[in-house]
């Protein structure tokens, strides 16, 4: 089974806004015990406002970023595993409805 990824992206401006990484690398770690592998590009552009994505999913910055960063992690993955086996469950669905009506 492939090693699942996430891309973690950090959009800061100042140094100051830098201090998030501390959870990033909390919440990687955490997503590291659970056979995650994360990818963390670090973005700084003097004057950008701070900003976290995981897989392109902004996610919200408080007391709980580490948590918040796992959760769309989670999340995204889910959304890309149903998307990439979408069409394969609906024809399931579909073949399934029409031997149940053919009995």
């Amino acid at each position: 089974m492939p090693k699942a990824v996430v891309n973690i992206t950090v959009t800061y401006g100042s140094s100051i806004d830098a201090i998030v990484l501390n959870a990033v690398m909390v919440a990687a770690s955490e997503l590291g015990k659970d056979g995650i592998e994360p990818r963390i590009l670090q973005v700084y552009q003097p004057g950008a406002k701070l900003k976290i994505s995981v897989n392109g999913l902004e996610v919200d910055i408080d007391e709980n970023l580490h948590e918040k960063i796992i959760e769309t992690a989670y999340a995204s993955l889910i959304e890309e595993d149903y998307s990439d086996h979408k069409d394969f469950l609906i024809d399931a669905v579909a073949a399934a409805t029409a031997w149940n009506g053919d009995a």
